[in-house]
Parts: C-alpha cells; structure tokens; sequence
C-alpha cells in the first residue's frame, strides 16, 4: 500500500507539472495496477486517481484540466480502465514467458515495454474515438472524419505512448527496487518482534 500512495503522489504531482502535452503517468498507474495489483483495488485506483486529478484540475482552473465533454470524459476512462485490462492480461503473459524462460533483465523490460505498447495503442484509439463524437472538435461524422481524426491524433500519441512506456518500466523498477529493501526491512523487524 505504501508503493501505490508513493505512486499515486508522483502521478498526481506530474500531472500539474510542467510536461510536454499529453506526457503523463496516468497510463502507466493503470497498467502497473493491472500488472502488479489483485481484486477490485486494480481497477478504481488508477480511476480513482485520474478522477482526483481532474477535480483538482477544474477547482483550480487550470487550463486544459477538468471536466469537459462528456463522451470525451467517459471514453478516456474506459480508455483507462482498458488499459488495466491490457496490464492484467498481457501483465500475466508477461510473467509467465518470464518465468519459463528465467529472462534477464533487459528481457523484462522489454516485455514491460511491450504491454505499455499495447495498452496506449489501445487508450488512442478509444480517445480519439470521444474527440471524434465532441462537437467542439468539427470533425466530420463520417468514417472519413473518423479517419482524420485519428490521423490528426498522431501526433499527440508519440508523447502518451512515450509516457506510457518510460513510466511502466520506471513504475515496475521503481516497485522491484521498493521489494528489495522493504523485505529485508520486514524480516528484521519480525526478528525483532519474535525477540
């Protein structure tokens, strides 16, 4: 629980901090959830996340922040919520390719690597889909206007999927680098406390 608040806070204090546009670790907490976490706390917690965020966001009025349209709104949570999806699935793929073949760990990152890829293609294609339906976006409601919808999202996407990637892996040694210290520091105070 300590790893996912210490997550949670790094999340939340780069969302405000003065990133490139659509640079975030949102995607990220979903699929490390999705990866690394059980039950239900897997999906409310990046949900949960992401909802502080844009409150925050619309009571400071920070530009670009907030609630807006809400087909938009709801399809980048779904959009979130498919992404934990993906970290769950392809997450426990992953381990077990892992575990079969005790993979070195340039093998794991790569692995780590491959379901941000996936995930974030999954969280484009799901908020470009809700900037086609926002009627403040003009686009033409015809597969055609869907079509340069996407395309004009292109661009936008290298700095999500960059994100997404650079933050999964960082998450996941951040989360291996957290268990080597905090095990040992856990058998020395059972120790202590058998004494």
């Amino acid at each position: 629980m300590v790893l996912m608040v210490l997550l949670l806070g790094l999340t939340l204090a780069l969302r405000f901090a003065p990133l490139p546009e659509n640079f975030s670790a949102f995607g990220a907490l979903a699929i490390f959830c999705g990866m690394y976490t059980r039950g239900g706390f897997r999906w409310w917690f990046p949900l949960a996340a992401l909802l502080s965020a844009d409150c925050i966001g619309q009571l400071a009025r920070v530009p670009g922040m907030g609630f807006y349209h809400p087909q938009s709104m709801l399809l980048n949570y779904l959009g979130l919520a498919v992404m934990t999806l993906v970290g769950a699935g392809l997450g426990n793929w992953s381990r077990q390719i892992g575990s079969i073949s005790n993979s070195v760990f340039p093998l794991a990152i790569a692995r780590t690597a491959g379901v941000a890829l996936i995930a974030s293609a999954c969280f484009f294609l799901l908020s470009n889909f809700g900037a086609w339906l926002d009627p403040l976006m003009q686009y033409e409601k015809s597969p055609a206007g869907l079509l340069n919808c996407y395309v004009a999202g292109l661009p936008f996407w290298r700095a999500t999927l960059l994100s997404d990637v650079l933050f999964t892996v960082g998450f996941s040694a951040f989360a291996a680098m957290f268990a080597s210290v905090a095990k040992p520091l856990e058998l020395a105070r059972q120790k202590v406390d058998r004494s």
